[in-house]
């Protein structure tokens, strides 16, 4: 089975880099996917706030007996953490 594996955003600062196409062909084996995967990376449109791209195969439904694998493209942003919530005054009635 194919694995997960992950791309930095400074490695996806051009799409159409024959390095980055074939290092992701090399991870999937397959050139079709391989442009998927560019063409979902190229829908964030650079966003500076993504860390780094999350690349995950799916078991592909409808032909389990072709062995394809769907591909799944996740953006990796910082987790932001929400401001402590001021205490609450509890009286007694």
């Amino acid at each position: 089975m194919a694995e997960s594996f992950s791309l930095a955003l400074s490695r996806c600062a051009v799409i159409n880099d024959p390095g980055l196409r074939n290092e992701i062909q090399a991870r999937t084996d397959n050139a079709e996917a391989t442009t998927r995967i560019l063409s979902a990376i190229g829908r964030f449109g650079g966003d500076p706030s993504i860390l780094r791209f999350e690349v995950t195969p799916q078991a592909h439904r409808g032909f389990p007996s072709t062995n394809r694998v769907a591909w799944s493209v996740r953006a990796v942003r910082p987790q932001i953490e929400s401001p402590p919530l001021p205490p609450v005054a509890v009286t007694e009635q």
